[in-house]
């Protein structure tokens, strides 16, 4: 024991363990918002599965066809903004459940979507590098509100955010770049 504190090299490997986990959090949300297929790839193992209710579960790799062929185009914008989260960790295997709250923007003109959901993860570390193993989404709520175009400009105008390589974050912030995660 040293001043009073026991095991704390399993605590520091916890806590570079659960920082790891978060950036796998932050990552997702960047490699949907801006439409970074490679990003987004890059947090899940080749065998893993994302349960996305009704919408889609199975294999990652048919989530990513099925998240960027079929729903990602038919919103203008989505943003991903992640609130509590909470991480446990056992070894080579953790477990997080993250809270979220997403916007989407259609192309159309309608509604614009905002929703509550949690996502219940499994994550593993293989060969010195953690990803994610199994992803469950749960939803809390789903509200819909007119679209007013109006709102974003006038004193309260700024650059419009983007869902590909223009998004003023590429220009801005070099060490962002498109692609996968690093390991």
């Amino acid at each position: 024991m040293k001043d009073g504190i026991v095991g704390m090299d399993d605590e520091v490997r916890d806590l570079l363990v659960k920082q790891r986990l978060h950036e796998l959090e932050m990552a997702y949300c960047r490699g949907v918002d801006r439409r970074d297929r490679d990003l987004l790839a890059s947090i899940y193992f080749e065998d893993a599965i994302e349960e996305h209710g009704s919408m889609y579960s199975g294999p990652v790799s048919a989530f990513m066809d099925w998240a960027f062929d079929t729903f990602l185009p038919r919103f203008e914008i989505v943003a991903h903004y992640v609130l509590n989260e909470w991480y446990q960790v056992d070894g080579d295997r953790a477990e997080g459940e993250t809270h979220r709250i997403s916007y989407h923007r259609p192309f159309d003109g309608g509604d614009q979507r905002f929703a509550a959901c949690r996502t219940l993860n499994r994550y593993e570390c293989r060969d010195g590098v953690w990803k994610i193993a199994h992803r469950a989404v749960v939803r809390d709520w789903v509200t819909d509100t007119p679209l007013d175009l109006s709102l974003l400009g006038g004193s309260f105008e700024f650059p419009m955010s983007r869902s590909d390589e223009t998004d003023a974050s590429y220009d801005q912030l070099k060490l962002f770049a498109r692609g996968p995660l690093p390991a």
